[in-house]
């Protein structure tokens, strides 16, 4: 079986440390966190759009992108992939959207979501709340105000 390989390039941004982790020529996750820096050109390519993003330059990405989860959570996922950038949706929607009523389900692989800012779960409000966030609140308030979602 051949090894994997992991490449991470990091983003000291204003909303603090994001790694940005490719395998095999696909992102597949972005921590809002440090890790020891191995960087291709993959990761490069997304910390910049990330940076371009954070900047107000950028309101869509062009990366390759792996999401490893379940089927619910894949599907979740891809509803949030499709809110685009300064709006916003509730977690009722994306249930509509794939045919569930677990809401409380569909918030959980929200907060599992492994690739935030380009699957951009800081989009997903609660239906009289903001809801929650996997990485903070101070940070999806922050991400809200950027696409001038909230003032």
């Amino acid at each position: 079986k051949s090894k994997t390989l992991v490449n991470v390039s990091v983003l000291n941004s204003k909303i603090g440390y994001i790694s940005i982790v490719e395998e095999d020529g696909f992102i597949v996750a972005i921590l809002f966190s440090y890790l020891e820096e191995n960087p291709s050109l993959l990761t490069k390519s997304a910390k910049s759009q990330i940076e371009e993003y954070l900047e107000g330059k950028r309101k869509t990405f062009d990366l390759p992108l792996k999401i490893k989860g379940t089927d619910f959570q894949k599907r979740v996922w891809n509803a949030i992939y499709t809110v685009k950038y300064g709006e916003t949706i509730t977690y009722k929607d994306i249930g509509e959207m794939i045919g569930s009523k677990g809401y409380q389900a569909i918030g959980s692989a929200c907060g599992k979501n492994p690739l935030p800012i380009v699957v951009p779960c800081h989009r997903i409000l609660g239906k009289d709340n903001l809801g929650g966030f996997s990485s903070g609140m101070d940070i999806k308030i922050r991400l809200l105000k950027l696409e001038n979602i909230l003032q």
